[in-house]
């Protein structure tokens, strides 16, 4: 409006500058005659020969009458030049006033485009910064370096596994855990009262010794019995702080009270893993267990070798004897089984190596499926993964069926022989007694009289026998009824610090809860589960025994033994729930809980 304004004060201006111009072109007549205005009507244009205009001296303002035509003309161009100016400031105003509305439009147009972006834009939110939060999934959520399913996955929280929200962007959490950054979708993570519930339930409370040395009490008193020593820098598991005291487990299983104010107290959590770790992880177990087949096939070839010496011996001692050939055929019978074994156990081996790597690769383009927009071939590749799995431990366990059923066999085979060398001695010894009875009477007698006496004792043997073995079946089946329901939970996940049968638990979570669901209360950790119930030979374990497994340093595993030489276990991350030999490991004692 105000350049409009300008123009037309321009315009006005300009009108007036003409009009002024035109002055020095009026014709003026005699004094007694009147004077007409070039370019208006004499109604309007009469004045006296004696007026001045304004602004002009009277020389300058009078002109003969024969100028007045050409005044006249002037002046008529004056006026088509102030009509023209008119017209073209008219057209400037209005060129004016389009360019203001357009400019003003576009402006109204890049304002609402930029509060329309705004609105559909995600926020980035850091009200939640600091807080805990913990993944709730069946098995691990990935973490993604961009807030989309189309991030590229830089790591994975496990169920339970802990994070650090940094801040949120829509439905994403920025977090941070072990050594990971990225994003996870915040639909699968609880946090606030659901958080610290399972805080408190997946977290492991460690106290580390300040002072140079600290006492151990029997009770949360200074007055009560101490039960050791512990050094500076030792680091204890805390399982329960009360007041001034924590009650703690030492490296045999024994509980004991330390004195809170001599020790640091941390709490921590299970966190993400990179990919890389991941891969190290598996690549460390993977050899691991290579190198515990190695020695236990070591071991057997080992036990068959003496086996095989002491039956060679044996062998060559009875060849003096009238049917040592019976002996001789079944060693070699017993060898070609051996040897028969030893091959199927070598197939049953390769078999594992095969079906593991199969299943690296099935988790490997289960992985790469992710990074991908199909969702169906997301759900395709994991069940690939979940059956290559299955069929891992499905050679697993006949390869240590096999391991099993060797070592048996071997036995068996050496106890058969002798059975038969003793026969064959015993039938000589019965035909030599026969011949010189009959030449007696008397010593046939003695001969009857001696059968009756064993027969009597057979028989009390064999009452006794039936009477301990109804016993024992009794008070057994028990152990057998935890073992076959432990095992319907195999190929279900572990998980650290996790106490489901199905969801995923650690080792002593997966015994405790095993043990529960018989109304059997057992201690929480795998040290503290080694120190209570009733001390068991590794030579007399039935099923439903516990044995324990040590790092070097104290108890670090439990399994569950369930008959023919197999345990059932919550073994790792990476394989869950597994049936294994009871010796995979060598086991530092067993007990029983349910009798």
């Amino acid at each position: 409006m105000m350049k409009k304004a300008v123009k037309q004060f321009m315009a006005c201006c300009l009108a007036v500058g003409i009009a002024l111009g035109s002055v020095g072109t009026v014709a003026l007549a005699d004094n007694n005659r009147s004077m007409t205005l070039a370019g208006l009507s004499e109604t309007n244009t009469v004045v006296s020969s004696s007026s001045t205009l304004a602004g002009l001296s009277e020389t300058d303002a009078v002109v003969s009458t024969e100028g007045a035509q050409s005044a006249t003309a002037d002046t008529d161009a004056s006026d088509e030049a102030a009509e023209a100016s008119e017209s073209v400031d008219t057209t400037a105003d209005a060129a004016a006033e389009t360019a203001d509305t357009d400019e003003a439009a576009d402006t109204a147009t890049v304002s609402a485009e930029t509060e329309a972006q705004t609105e559909t834009e995600a926020v980035y939110d850091t009200s939640m910064s600091g807080e805990l939060a913990f993944a709730q999934c069946e098995n691990y959520i990935n973490v993604r370096a961009e807030a989309s399913v189309d991030g590229e996955v830089v790591g994975k929280v496990y169920n339970n596994g802990s994070v650090t929200i940094l801040g949120q962007l829509g439905d994403w959490y920025e977090v941070q855990s072990g050594n990971v950054t990225g994003y996870v979708n915040a639909a699968y993570f609880a946090t606030g009262e659901e958080a610290d519930t399972i805080a408190e339930a997946v977290a492991y409370n460690v106290a580390t010794v300040n002072a140079e040395g600290l006492w151990v009490h029997s009770e949360a008193s200074e007055d009560s019995s101490t039960i050791a020593m512990v050094y500076s820098s030792d680091q204890l598991e805390v399982v329960a702080y009360e007041g001034d005291w924590m009650k703690v487990v030492l490296e045999d299983g024994t509980y004991g009270y330390i004195n809170a104010w001599y020790v640091s107290y941390d709490t921590y959590y299970s966190t993400a893993e990179t990919l890389e770790e991941e891969q190290e992880r598996l690549d460390a177990q993977w050899l691991a267990y290579l190198a515990e087949q190695e020695a236990e096939a070591a071991a057997a070839e080992a036990a068959a070798e003496a086996a095989a010496a002491a039956e060679a011996a044996a062998a060559e001692a009875a060849a003096t004897e009238t049917e040592a050939y019976t002996y001789t055929e079944t060693y070699a019978d017993s060898s070609s089984a051996s040897s028969s074994s030893s091959s199927s156990l070598s197939e049953a081996q390769a078999a594992v190596e095969e079906a593991y790597q199969t299943y690296l690769e099935a988790q490997e383009a289960a992985d790469a499926a992710t990074q991908q927009a199909d969702e169906q071939l997301v759900y395709d590749t994991y069940d690939e993964a979940v059956a290559a799995y299955q069929d891992y431990l499905s050679a697993v366990a006949v390869a240590d069926e096999l391991k099993y059923s060797t070592t048996t066999d071997t036995s068996a085979a050496t106890d058969t022989s002798a059975s038969e060398t003793t026969y064959t001695e015993a039938a000589a010894s019965t035909e030599t007694t026969y011949t010189e009875a009959a030449q007696t009477e008397a010593v046939q007698t003695e001969a009857a009289q001696t059968e009756a006496a064993q027969t009597e004792a057979a028989q009390t043997a064999s009452t006794e026998a039936s009477t301990t073995t109804t016993s024992t079946s009794s008070s057994s089946s028990t152990g057998q009824s935890i073992a076959n329901y432990a095992v319907q939970f195999v190929g279900n996940p572990y998980v650290y610090g996790g106490t489901s049968l199905t969801n995923g638990a650690d080792c002593s979570g997966f015994t405790q809860s095993v043990f529960a669901n018989f109304g059997i209360s057992i201690p929480r950790t795998a040290a503290a589960q080694a120190s209570s119930g009733t001390s068991v030979s590794l030579s007399d374990i039935q099923a439903g025994d516990l044995l324990f497994y040590s790092d070097g340093s104290g108890i670090s595993h439990v399994a569950l033994y369930i008959g023919n030489g197999q345990v059932v276990h919550a073994s790792t991350s990476s394989t869950g729930i597994i049936i294994s030999s009871y010796n995979y490991r060598t086991p530092v004692c067993a007990r029983r809980y349910w009798s």
